[in-house]
């Protein structure tokens, strides 16, 4: 398929027009993607000491709240952010799922699932990481990634 960008001088003049010979799945997804702008990379500011930075949404494994403060784990090291996870469930990208009251995670960070004797799931991270999905968020769960688990 060829692809043409044309530059414009404004925002209201931005348009994507796709001239498709017949409608498949792939277009609706491309359509999903270019309407819903899921291109660009959501960023949560963070503060690690006194620093604050802007971290990129597909680094993120997972948020925990502990004792009211929000915890951002990306790789091995771990920030603070000033928002509540009701309030990053309302913005965040759809790869991310509530898995227990107090964590967010990021879908695409899990490099795979682990059952457990008492009901609950364990997710483990590309790095290593572990955490745990409560038996309330895991019908849920399963739904969002289509039965994989």
């Amino acid at each position: 398929m060829k692809v043409e960008i044309q530059y414009v001088n404004s925002k209201e003049e931005e348009c994507a027009v796709l001239q498709v010979c017949q409608n498949h799945p792939g277009i609706k997804k491309l359509q999903e993607i270019i309407e819903k702008a899921a291109y660009q990379t959501m960023t949560i500011p963070c503060f690690l000491g006194e620093q604050i930075y802007s971290i990129s949404c597909e680094h993120i494994l997972y948020f925990e709240t502990i004792q009211d403060i929000l915890f951002v784990h990306i790789g091995s090291k771990v920030y603070e952010a000033k928002k509540r996870l009701y309030e990053l469930e309302e913005i965040l990208p759809k790869q991310f799922a509530r898995i227990s009251k107090s964590v967010i995670m990021n879908l695409d960070q899990v490099q795979y699932y682990s059952p457990l004797a008492n009901g609950l799931m364990k997710a483990t991270f590309y790095n290593g990481e572990e955490t745990y999905i409560s038996r309330k968020y895991l019908r849920l769960l399963r739904t969002k990634i289509g039965g994989k688990i």
